[in-house]
């Protein structure tokens, strides 16, 4: 494999991984269903059961356990809703309510298997470029934008949502909450910039 070949399949592995929400999480011989965000340095965040951060073998499984499901080799970093760290349980609850569980992780990505090749875990957790605005965005679009907000996701994703609330901005898309989950609106080229976001809005 060429490392341009190899950069694409990194690529379309993160683009796989930023498009879900949710995934099949098995640790020792226990399976469960969850949501997760990304952080804006890249890692996965997750509400824990105590089961989960204890030392055992992890995989999860994107977007859930199945034949082209996205296969990740985790390894589970406790933090607290009260301590420094809390901001990042908000974020998750912002995307999917309250959580069932108190205990939280951040989850490190050791390795991956998509389409049967297998990526470097390192590759697979990546800062988001509009973190500095995407909370100035997220606040604008939602309260002078529905509209077109609603029109986007109907035009990408086929999807309409009538109340859609903009709750996480990235390079690759938009993260939108509906009252059914979350819409993963894909945006055509690179965003760089509030302007690349009201592009793809016009």
């Amino acid at each position: 494999m060429d490392l341009n070949e190899d950069q694409l399949i990194s690529e379309s592995a993160w683009k796989f991984l930023r498009s879900n929400t949710t995934a099949t999480i098995k640790f020792g011989e226990h399976t469960r269903n969850l949501s997760y965000v990304i952080a804006k340095t890249g890692e996965l965040i997750i509400p824990a059961m105590v089961a989960m951060l204890q030392p055992c073998d992890t995989v999860m499984f994107v977007p859930d356990y199945s034949e082209d499901c996205m296969e990740l080799h985790v390894s589970l970093r406790q933090f607290f809703a009260t301590g420094e760290d809390g901001f990042l349980a908000d974020r998750w609850n912002v995307y999917h309510g309250e959580s069932p569980d108190v205990q939280w992780a951040m989850v490190d990505i050791d390795a991956a298997r998509f389409h049967e090749m297998f990526i470097d875990g390192e590759s697979m957790c990546r800062e988001n470029c509009l973190a500095e605005i995407e909370f100035a965005l997220c606040k604008e679009l939602n309260s002078t934008h529905k509209d077109a907000v609603r029109n986007l996701c109907s035009e990408n994703t086929s999807v309409d949502v009538v109340d859609p609330v903009v709750v996480g901005i990235d390079s690759l898309g938009l993260d939108v909450r509906a009252s059914f989950g979350i819409v993963r609106v894909t945006a055509d080229t690179v965003l760089t910039s509030a302007n690349d976001v009201y592009a793809m809005l016009a």
